[in-house]
C-alpha cells in the first residue's frame, strides 16, 4: 500500500552525527563537561529534562546563528536529500520527529518544505544568544504520541505510515508504522523490527520504496 505519512528521526537517520548535542559539545569545546551530564543521565541519577537543562546550559551566551552555522556543517547521509525530495514529490506528509532541537530541525523543514516537526525548544534571548534554558517537548513516549496525533488528524492508517530511525527510542515510531526502516541501527531490537536496514547510508532507499509500490504515483492523493 502506498504511504501517506513518513515519520522520520533526524540525527543518525538523515544527518550523519548521531546526536546534535554531542556534535555541538565537540564543536564548542565542552565535550568533557557534557560527558559528566551523560554519565549521570545514563546511570539514572538525573532524568531527561534535567539532562537537557544541564547540556543546554553549557551553550549559554552562544549566538543562535553561530550554532545554526555549525549544525549546517553536519552533513546529510548520502541518499537522505533524495529520500526527502521523493517523499514530497509523491505527496506524502513528512514529519521530522527528533529528541534534538528546533535549531537543528527547522532548517531541514525549510529546505524541503516538510509538513511537521517535533523537537525540543532552546531559549533564545532578545540579543539572539542562547539563555541556557530549554523546553522539553519530546519526553519518553513523546515521539509515539506525536505521530499518533498526526495519524488521527490526517485519517492515516498504520499501514500507510513509514517510520525511519536508528536508536532504541525510535521503536516508538516503529510501533505506529506499517513500514519500518532502520538506518545504521544502534539497537538490535530496532534492527530486528525493521522491514529494511540501510547501511551505511540511504542511497538505495528511494529505489527500494518504489520497487515495492510504497511511493504514490503522480503526487498521490492527500
Amino acid at each position: 500500500m502506498p504511504i501517506r505519512l513518513a515519520a522520520l528521526d533526524v540525527d543518525g537517520t538523515l544527518k550523519e552525527a548521531v546526536s546534535p548535542y554531542q556534535y555541538l559539545h565537540g564543536r564548542l569545546g565542552v565535550a568533557q563537561l557534557a560527558a559528566t551530564n551523560r554519565h549521570l543521565a545514563l546511570s539514572g541519577r538525573i532524568d531527561y529534562a534535567e539532562w537537557l537543562r544541564r547540556d543546554v546550559g553549557l551553550w549559554a551566551g552562544q549566538r543562535a546563528d553561530d550554532l545554526c552555522s555549525l549544525l549546517a556543517e553536519n552533513p546529510y547521509l548520502p541518499g537522505a536529500r533524495e529520500l526527502l525530495r521523493a517523499l514530497k514529490e509523491a505527496g506524502v506528509f513528512v514529519a521530522l520527529v527528533s529528541a534534538g532541537f528546533t535549531l537543528n530541525t527547522d532548517p531541514i523543514v525549510a529546505e524541503f518544505g516538510l509538513d511537521y516537526a517535533l523537537a525540543n525548544q532552546l531559549g533564545i534571548g532578545t540579543d539572539g544568544c542562547l539563555d541556557g534554558t530549554a523546553i522539553s517537548r519530546v519526553p519518553k513516549g513523546g515521539k509515539g504520541v506525536f505521530v499518533r496525533e498526526l495519524m488521527a488528524r490526517l485519517s492515516v492508517q498504520p499501514e500507510e505510515v513509514l517510520a525511519a530511525g536508528d536508536t532504541q527510542d525510535d521503536l516508538e515510531l516503529f510501533e505506529c508504522a506499517g513500514l519500518r526502516l532502520a538506518v545504521n541501527p544502534l539497537s538490535e531490537q530496532l534492527r530486528a523490527r525493521a522491514d529494511a536496514v540501510f547501511e551505511p547510508d540511504l542511497s538505495p532507499a528511494v529505489a527500494w520504496l518504489r520497487a515495492r509500490g510504497s511511493l504514490p504515483v503522480n503526487g498521490g492523493d492527500r
